[in-house]
């Protein structure tokens, strides 16, 4: 496998990683308020999905980008693929937010955990940087 790919799945499995810790944790918050409803439970795991989805297309994007030879044709590929991911993830998002009022067919979403989800990976994403930092500070160490 080659070393772009084992990042790509590094990087998604922090992300999934992150996004399944937070859907209980959503949960939790939800039964101490006396919130809590299957309409929540799918929201967050409908959210956490958009968000891996969004994610792993990112992370391939960058992947393929950094083993382009041509700085500029990078440039326009990595421009291209955050316009489709923006789209698909206002698509999606748009979706999860219709599903969940009163407008719909069917609500099936509860509207809060959809928009959490997509803060969860900024923080994880930070939680696995210090993580790394502190990995690769042991290593050193190690090594010295």
């Amino acid at each position: 496998m080659s070393e772009s790919k084992k990042a790509v799945r590094s990087f998604v499995l922090s992300i999934a990683i992150g996004q399944a810790a937070y859907i209980p944790l959503v949960c939790l918050g939800f039964l101490i308020a006396g919130r809590l409803s299957l309409s929540v439970f799918a929201g967050a795991v409908y959210g956490s999905a958009a968000m891996i989805l969004y994610y792993f297309l990112f992370a391939n994007a960058t992947a393929k980008a950094a083993e382009d030879q041509d700085p500029a044709a990078a440039k326009k590929r990595i421009q291209a693929a955050y316009s489709l991911r923006m789209f698909l993830l206002v698509v999606l998002i748009g979706l999860g937010l219709f599903f969940s009022t009163d407008y719909s067919p069917v609500k099936i979403f509860h509207w809060l955990p959809i928009i959490i989800s997509m803060i969860v990976p900024r923080i994880t994403i930070a939680v696995w940087q210090i993580l790394n930092a502190k990995k690769a500070d042991a290593e050193e160490k190690e090594g010295d």
